[in-house]
């Protein structure tokens, strides 16, 4: 009698930064995606839990060849580590048909702050540039400040306020186009203590600063400073291109000590349904943006990350009193916090992801 082919259960591995000999459940990532393995062992799913370091890439490539799947939460820069070695063997698991989410190509394309300048042009665009070297940063981001007086500066790649910059002419610039090396500019790095001042140098020594951003980041990015920054942000939570829920947060390292918004304890945080009507008019709106997005950025829903958030700043109200949205940033790398709503959908399409995957290993 022939024997009968036995379908082997899936396998699907969570990947975090952590000691390789600790107890993967313990750890606080273990804790953080505790309903996210049930979710996926109720769909029948073998869950492995992936702790990353740097000092063990062989052993975690390994592990990652032995899987059908795997989700990652790694910051892009954490603890003065970065991706680098992590991206390499992510890689090569995908090129091993490991579906891989979010894949290092998919990062760069949507998880930086380049981004921003891409797709300015969508909805919630703003008046974005970018500068792709020294030289340009240089040459053009003394214009900009001309124009505005004030911008704010980012990296391409980081998080928690990593080289994110408030840049401001202390002073407007006397009998020139744009203001020179001397001129004073006021900077506030957005990973500054809430408590500390503005700091004040010469605009030549805050290029040269900056110069090791395009070593690791690739390049910088600039935007307009949001005057509504104290009234917080909206942060929008997507499996693939389905919203399953909000955050309002409110971020402080912009913000000067001396402002009466700064002044007073930032309000709780917390996720809301996705259809909650504070943000209904965000909804629709995101809802419309995001195929431009893809579009612009050429990425099919399934390329999308199966966890993903965009940060939306408010922009000026409409004369009739309405909120407008502009886009802030766009988190893939390490998404921890999300919605209790989102653990379903995520779980479901991580399993989808690594079905069709297997079918065509």
């Amino acid at each position: 009698m022939a024997e009968v082919a036995s379908v082997a259960v899936p396998r699907i591995g969570l990947l975090w930064r952590g000691d390789r000999a600790a107890d993967p459940y313990s750890t606080s990532g273990g804790e953080r995606l505790a309903p996210l393995m049930a979710a996926l062992r109720r769909l029948g799913v073998e869950v492995e839990p992936v702790l990353y370091h740097d000092d063990a890439v062989d052993s975690v490539g390994g592990q990652l060849l032995g899987l059908d799947g795997v989700l990652v939460w790694v910051n892009p820069i954490q603890d003065g580590a970065n991706r680098s070695h992590l991206d390499a063997l992510l890689r090569e698991a995908a090129a091993n048909g490991v579906w891989v989410s979010a894949h290092p190509e998919v990062i760069l394309t949507l998880g930086t702050k380049e981004v921003l300048y891409r797709t300015r042009d969508v909805g919630w665009g703003t008046d974005t540039d970018l500068y792709p070297d020294a030289a340009d940063f240089r040459a053009r981001f003394p214009r900009a400040l001309a124009k505005d007086t004030v911008r704010v500066l980012k990296q391409a790649r980081g998080n928690g306020g990593n080289g994110v910059w408030k840049v401001e002419l202390a002073e407007p610039a006397q009998g020139a186009d744009e203001p020179g090396p001397d001129a004073l500019v006021r900077v506030r790095h957005a990973m500054e203590q809430e408590k500390a001042q503005s700091e004040q140098l010469r605009l030549g020594d805050f290029l040269d600063r900056c110069e090791e951003y395009f070593t690791w980041s690739g390049c910088l990015v600039d935007q307009p400073y949001q005057q509504r920054l104290a009234d917080g942000l909206v942060r929008c939570y997507f499996v693939h291109d389905q919203v399953v829920g909000f955050r309002h947060q409110w971020p402080r390292g912009l913000l000067e000590p001396t402002t009466d918004a700064a002044r007073q304890p930032a309000p709780a945080s917390f996720c809301e349904d996705p259809d909650t009507p504070a943000y209904s008019v965000l909804r629709q709106s995101v809802e419309q943006w995001i195929p431009q997005m893809q579009q612009v950025l050429g990425l099919d829903t399934s390329a999308l990350p199966a966890i993903w958030d965009a940060d939306f700043l408010y922009d000026p109200k409409t004369p009739a009193g309405d909120d407008t949205y502009v886009l802030c940033e766009i988190n893939v790398s390490a998404v921890w916090r999300f919605p209790d709503q989102a653990v379903e959908p995520l779980a479901q399409a991580a399993v989808a992801r690594v079905t069709t995957r297997r079918t065509t290993r």
